[in-house]
């Protein structure tokens, strides 16, 4: 049943009025001001707190300074996160985090002898006495991983061991790795990564993400789990996943993807896979660092950071950034602010706080007018939308509370808080004869869709309409972590539960005039007491329950894993402009899970099976117009659920490190095809493949050899039941589709990078991207549309070379040099359906990205 506040609310609320946006939506406005009113009243307490309270800024005059860094013993990478502490017989003295590079630093006014302790989750615990004399300590410490990774904030972890030991496929794109590349958005960097397939949407900014994992649908990567530092950062997971908001690459510090059975920890969206971003947490030691980075298509990123701020027990790090662009066509530029505060807390060597506040604006001309055929073959960078606009608001409250209860058992607690605003104005569009449009687009008279010849898709110059939406999400996440044994074997367990809440606002209005920033839902005509509904208004709410459990066992070389999750979530939708039609829906879906792993020398073999899910989700199926005006009829559907199996094996030494698995994907009850294409029955898909991805040390074997990284991936896929309306048939009529090609999953990605470290601090990188030809639809048609809305994705090869330079010991300098020939290529048609043939409602062709050239310097100042 739905909750009363919820209800009575919508009992409160009569039909919108007919004023903009702005107006009816005035008590939103008022929460989002407060909700950042009080982000910045608790920064600003709580770096009150850090810098002027007594009991922590107020210490005896420093005498004895410890200092060091934390590596992993095996693969000699520095530790992040890990917490440093210094204990005598009686109390916890002080204590840090170590920072990026692994570094922490330590000052204390005692003397005598104490213990420095050292713990961080995926390590064994490490401690050393020490003789405080009132002299400088530096130490190099070593952790060993243990074979199990459990971390709440990271999905792989850091442990080469336990890295060597997952029960599925998984990668991490290093931190290294990102600064060279220095890419625009995420999405170039997730493009590296085995299993992923990613198609362009529009603009520069690539806040828009859409990839799939293993062939499943990239249209803003609904299928995919998207996290960053372990909290769901979709605006709404359940409702909506839909990724209109991504991260800056800027203040990334590594990613994760996990495709394997251990997905089932995080939900709900677990049929792809999961996607974590990992951030840096504050320094120990005061500085900062400050990266400017500009290039072709008027691109510039300024990104500065101030951290070390604080004392032993208490660190703070500041973030900002500002990033614009001109983009790949006309009309298409952006900007963006986004700023980040974050606070570790260490009360004692048993207890970590991790706050971290956030705020992002981003502007950007994007637009849904794609190419007709006859634009992308003699204009490809063309685009008329100069009154598109796309706006972004998000602001975002986390926090992460690490307690470490015994030796063998460990706390976490994570809350998060967001609200997302998000509005879309598009001028309606027309098609219009090339040679009239080109002639003089003034008086170029707009022709229907079915019209022959060469078109260009514009805007009608007479009207536009908004889609303007505001997600709420809230939850909170409590797990633990237990390491015990079994008749003498380790175990290590990890169990929690989620409560969840989001709200999804969805409203639809219609604009006077291209640059109408305001609309209408309706209009009244008094002289037949008529009323036209122009637009929509629908409310969702969705309250979750997530419950989980995984036992992982040792048995000498042999690892195992069991897992389940159990999801509980009801569903409630209100169509405000259709008399305030309520439905809900309760649904409960257990999803368990298997793995396990063999070591064999430098081999481990894995294997797992896993069941996905992707929730009935209300608001998805209304956007997709699933059921025409019985919208509600959407809530009686089953969930998509999934089988997900793969065999693989991985190997990590000194000069190769490599991982290749053998995956299927059998989908069940699918409903969504794609945009505006929904199976007639619950369709049944299934996804195959092999993908393989490491690096081969060449330098490592011979010195002047370069280092050779691969990424590759095999996909076979296959409708096995389904039916859908026919976009080739006249009428309305449905057509199996079994056997067809899933749209968007080419048969071949491949990414092939050689690059090489010089000792006098150059790093070079040269690499080449391979999409093969592509299907954009269900009926796999092969045939073009002048309209630029149907036919296939031709292959294509993608060259990009990077290079950075150490000139000092605190400067670098970087070069990036993106489709360096420049190839024009299709990106997608992500936003078509060939049943949708008016301009307005099929996008029609989104060019790749254009060649980018970029050339940025850092500077650290502070310890290095």
């Amino acid at each position: 049943m739905m909750n009363s506040h919820f209800q009575q609310m919508l009992n409160a609320t009569s039909l919108p009025p007919q004023t903009g946006y702005s107006r009816t939506n005035a008590v939103e406005s008022r929460i989002w001001l407060k909700a950042l009113r009080f982000c910045a009243t608790l920064s600003l307490i709580t770096l009150f707190v850090t810098t002027s309270h007594p009991e922590l800024a107020a210490q005896s005059p420093l005498r004895t300074t410890i200092s060091g860094t934390v590596l992993d013993s095996e693969s000699g990478e520095p530790v992040v996160g890990a917490t440093i502490s210094i204990q005598d017989q009686e109390r916890t003295i002080t204590g840090c985090v170590s920072d990026l590079n692994g570094r922490f630093s330590i000052a204390l006014g005692t003397e005598g002898d104490v213990e420095l302790h050292v713990r961080t989750l995926g390590f064994e615990s490490f401690s050393r006495p020490l003789t405080l004399r009132g002299d400088s300590i530096n130490l190099t410490i070593k952790l060993e991983g243990t074979s199990l990774e459990t971390t709440p904030v990271v999905v792989i972890g850091q442990s080469l061991k336990g890295q060597r030991r997952m029960v599925g496929a998984g990668t991490q794109v290093s931190p290294k790795t990102i600064k060279l590349i220095n890419p625009i958005g995420t999405q170039e960097m997730l493009e590296y990564v085995p299993g992923v397939n990613g198609f362009a949407d529009d603009g520069i900014g690539n806040s828009r993400l859409n990839i799939g994992i293993r062939g499943l649908n990239p249209r803003r990567s609904s299928r995919v789990l998207v996290l960053e530092d372990g909290i769901p950062i979709q605006p709404a997971p359940y409702i909506y996943p839909n990724m209109y908001y991504n991260p800056p690459t800027e203040r990334i510090e590594r990613i994760e993807v996990l495709k394997g059975s251990a997905a089932i920890e995080y939900g709900p969206q677990t049929m792809g896979g999961v996607v974590n971003y990992i951030t840096s947490r504050p320094r120990s030691t005061f500085g900062g660092r400050i990266d400017v980075t500009g290039g072709t298509n008027g691109f510039l990123s300024t990104y500065g950071e101030l951290g070390g701020i604080g004392n032993n027990s208490v660190r703070s790090d500041a973030q900002f950034l500002f990033k614009r662009g001109d983009g790949y066509r006309e009309n298409n530029g952006f900007r963006q602010f986004n700023g980040t505060l974050k606070f570790t807390m260490v009360p004692s060597a048993d207890n970590v706080l991790y706050l971290k506040l956030n705020g992002n604006f981003e502007e950007s001309n994007a637009t849904y007018t794609g190419l007709t055929e006859y634009s992308f073959a003699n204009h490809p960078s063309f685009n008329p939308k100069e009154d598109d606009l796309f706006t972004v608001r998000r602001a975002s409250l986390d926090a992460i509370y690490t307690q470490s209860l015994s030796n063998a058992v460990t706390s976490s607690t994570r809350t998060y808080f967001n609200i997302f605003d998000r509005r879309w104005w598009r001028e309606n569009d027309v098609f219009y004869r090339a040679a009239d449009y080109e002639a003089d687009p003034t008086t170029a008279v707009p022709v229907p869709w079915f019209e022959t010849g060469d078109l260009i898709r514009a805007g009608n110059g007479r009207d536009n309409f908004g889609i303007l939406r505001r997600f709420y999400s809230l939850g909170i996440e409590q797990s633990y972590s237990l390491s015990h044994s079994l008749f003498g074997n380790p175990l290590q367990s990890r169990f929690g539960g989620r409560l969840h809440w989001e709200r999804f606002k969805d409203d639809k209005v219609t604009g006077n005039a291209p640059n109408a920033r305001e609309g209408v839902y309706y209009r009244y005509n008094p002289e037949d007491s008529t009323t036209t509904i122009l637009g929509s208004s629908e409310n969702y709410e969705t309250a979750a329950l997530a419950l989980y459990a995984r036992e992982g066992l040792i048995v000498g070389d042999f690892t195992i894993t069991l897992g389940a999750r159990l999801e509980v979530f009801e569903q409630e939708q209100i169509d405000r402009l259709r008399g305030n039609i309520y439905s809900d829906k309760t649904s409960i879906v257990l999803l368990p899970g298997v793995g396990a792993n063999y070591e064999l020398g430098d081999l481990n073999f894995f294997g797992g099976i896993h069941r996905g899910y992707t929730p009935p989700s209300s608001g998805a199926l209304t956007v997709l117009d699933f059921g025409g005006t019985n919208k509600p009829e959407g809530l009686d559907l089953k969930p998509e659920t999934s089988w997900n199996m793969e065999l693989g094996a991985r190997s990590s030494n000194h000069w190769i490190g490599m991982e290749v698995a053998g995956f299927a994907i059998i989908v069940e009850d699918l409903v969504a095809a794609g945009r505006g294409t929904v199976f007639k029955n619950l369709g049944k898909v299934k996804t195959q493949g092999v993908e393989l991805g490491g690096k081969v040390n060449g330098s490592k074997v011979f010195n002047l050899l370069p280092d050779l990284n691969i990424s590759y991936t095999f996909l076979r896929t296959e409708v096995i039941e389904g039916e859908i309306a026919s976009a080739v048939i006249a009428g309305d009529i449905p057509v199996d589709i079994s056997g067809k090609e899933l749209p968007y999953a080419p048969a071949h990605t491949l990414t092939v990078g050689l690059s090489r470290d010089f000792d006098f601090g150059l790093t070079l990188r040269a690499d080449a991207h391979y999409v093969s030809k592509v299907f954009t639809d269900f009926e796999n048609i092969e045939t073009t549309s002048n309209r630029g809305d149907t036919g296939p994705i031709d292959g294509y090869t993608i060259f990009s070379f990077n290079a950075g330079l150490k000139v000092a010991r605190r400067c670098t300098v970087h070069l990036s040099a993106k489709n360096i020939t420049d190839e024009i290529y299709i990106g997608s048609r992500l936003h078509s359906n060939p049943r949708q043939t008016e301009a307005s409602l099929s996008s029609g062709i989104l060019p790749g990205s254009r060649r980018q050239i970029n050339i940025g310097v850092g500077y650290t100042f502070g310890e290095i």
